[in-house]
């Protein structure tokens, strides 16, 4: 049996979730990405793995119902969400109808892993983007455990993974909101495994929680990252631009993806999800008075999915705008260049000189947005209209 190869794959985990004979494992390749491996003499050629596998067959609404730009009434909701608060007010209004959550949080070992949410304490590791690849283990079964038991589930992931779970499941569960988000990519958990290693051999420290788009106060700019950790019997806290967290550079310089998320098929608009969530970067072009770090683009793509966002409009502050500008804002249309420095990097990393690799490529103060980050508010906003960016 043969499934897509390592440059289209992935890597959600699907085949392995449905094989029978548990025939299909995770291995890494030199480069640290995670990729499946097919141990043929268990294999019996059943063919499940093709069928469920979300590269092979496509899965994706092509309707659009309401869309535009929307962030939660509660200040706590956008305080503790990537942009404007979507996905904790849809997670919240599930949790109080009895459902369940699914979606990526860090475990104690900063392990990225689908999990399982039934209260708001549970919820809150569940917030805020990952940018790296989730090893969504058994989840695709405790779902599926679930909706058969009645429960309201909402799952929450990349578009991939949403449609790797439609096809897992083989047929829709009207007690089932599936939310994807607009996704650049995801790098693998050993690069950010390595880059936690350096800031904790450089700082002298050891790392027990991690955070990507960390709001501080007056911040400079949407991407920066926290971290907490243990001294001398204390625990402290550190935040900084992701110009200095190695894996956070290289994902915004679009080096640390999957071969495959540089033509991804699910980046346009025909989405898996019932609602698209994303940043709305552009959101100056539109409503100049807008927070633009705290408020979200959102995409209604079925029935289900509109019928879900109207439960929830009155704890939304809900602007519409026609597809075509939802459109241009984000990720909607088709893949990326993958940069030409981005083998080097990999060659470099993959060679153990993960160090030499960072001042090489990733070096913070060689890059001309450190100073810019640190200028006063006043000059900033005044580059940014003049010049027409974030």
């Amino acid at each position: 049996m043969e499934l897509v190869s390592a440059k289209e794959c992935c890597g959600c985990r699907t085949c392995v979730a449905v094989c029978p004979m548990q025939a299909i494992s995770v291995v890494k390749d030199k480069y640290g990405f995670e990729q499946i491996e097919i141990n043929q003499e268990k294999c019996i050629n059943c063919g499940k793995c093709q069928v469920v596998c979300p590269i092979l067959n496509t899965v994706k609404n092509k309707e659009h119902y309401t869309c535009g730009s929307a962030y939660a009434v509660s200040e706590n909701a956008r305080r503790h969400g990537s942009s404007g608060g979507l996905f904790g007010t849809f997670a919240k209004k599930v949790l109080e109808d009895g459902g369940v959550i699914y979606g990526a949080a860090f475990d104690k070992y900063l392990k990225l892993r689908t999990t399982r949410a039934v209260n708001e304490a549970e919820l809150i590791p569940l917030y805020k983007s990952k940018y790296l690849l989730c090893d969504t283990g058994n989840s695709f079964a405790e779902i599926k455990a679930d909706l058969d038991a009645g429960k309201h589930v909402l799952y929450c992931s990349s578009p991939c993974r949403v449609a790797g779970l439609r096809r897992f499941l083989g047929k829709d569960y009207e007690n089932l909101l599936l939310v994807d988000f607009a996704c650049h990519g995801v790098g693998s958990q050993d690069l950010f495994d390595k880059s936690v290693q350096y800031i904790e051999k450089k700082k002298g420290i050891a790392i027990k929680k991690f955070s990507f788009r960390h709001k501080p106060k007056n911040a400079s700019s949407r991407y920066y990252y926290c971290y907490s950790f243990g001294r001398k019997g204390k625990k402290h806290g550190k935040s900084d631009l992701y110009l200095t967290f190695p894996y956070y550079h290289a994902y915004c310089k679009s080096l640390a993806y999957r071969e495959c998320c540089y033509q991804c098929p699910y980046a346009d608009g025909d989405r898996a999800g019932d609602i698209t969530i994303g940043d709305f970067h552009s959101i100056g072009k539109y409503e100049p008075d807008a927070d633009r770090f705290n408020i979200s683009m959102f995409v209604c793509n079925t029935e289900k999915g509109q019928n879900f966002f109207e439960t929830v409009k009155d704890s939304l502050k809900v602007m519409s705008y026609e597809w075509e500008t939802i459109r241009y804002n984000n990720r909607f249309c088709g893949g990326e260049d993958m940069p030409a420095v981005r083998k080097p990097f990999m060659d470099m990393i993959s060679s153990g000189q993960f160090e030499k690799a960072v001042k090489k490529y990733l070096n913070p103060y060689k890059n001309w947005r450190i100073l810019y980050y640190h200028l006063p508010k006043w000059i900033r906003e005044f580059g940014r209209k003049v010049l027409g960016g974030e």
